[in-house]
C-alpha cells in the first residue's frame, strides 16, 4: 500500500509511516510516497522486506480450534439435559486434529 514513509535503516528497510492528511508537512520533514507493509510485530518495513509471519505451533492451532468456553458449557448443559456427547465428541475432534507434539 501507498504510503508517506521515511527509512531509518537501510539495510532491513524499516520505515516510519505518515499517518495523516497534512502530505505538505510529510514531505517537509523527509517522507516520500512508497510502498510500504506492516510485520506481524506492528513494526513498517518498505515493501518486501518485513519478515514473514511465524508459523503458528501446535498449541497455539489447538487453543484456536476449540469452542469458546461460554459454547462448551451451553454444549455441556444441553449434554446433560439431552443426554449427549456433543461436548466429549467437539473436544475429541480438536485433540485428534492436533495431537501432543
Amino acid at each position: 500500500m501507498k504510503k508517506y514513509a521515511k527509512i531509518h535503516d537501510a539495510q532491513t528497510r524499516v520505515c516510519e509511516v505518515f499517518i495523516g492528511t497534512d502530505t505538505a508537512w510529510a514531505i517537509a520533514r523527509g517522507f516520500a510516497e512508497m510502498d510500504v507493509e506492516q510485520a506481524p510485530a506492528g513494526d513498517w518495513y518498505a515493501a518486501g522486506y518485513a519478515p514473514p509471519t511465524p508459523e503458528k505451533t501446535y498449541a497455539e492451532k489447538r487453543a484456536a480450534a476449540y469452542p469458546s468456553v461460554t459454547d462448551q458449557l451451553d454444549m455441556m448443559y444441553w449434554d446433560k439435559v439431552n443426554g449427549t456427547d456433543d461436548w466429549r465428541d467437539a473436544v475429541a475432534a480438536v485433540k485428534a486434529a492436533y495431537p501432543k507434539a
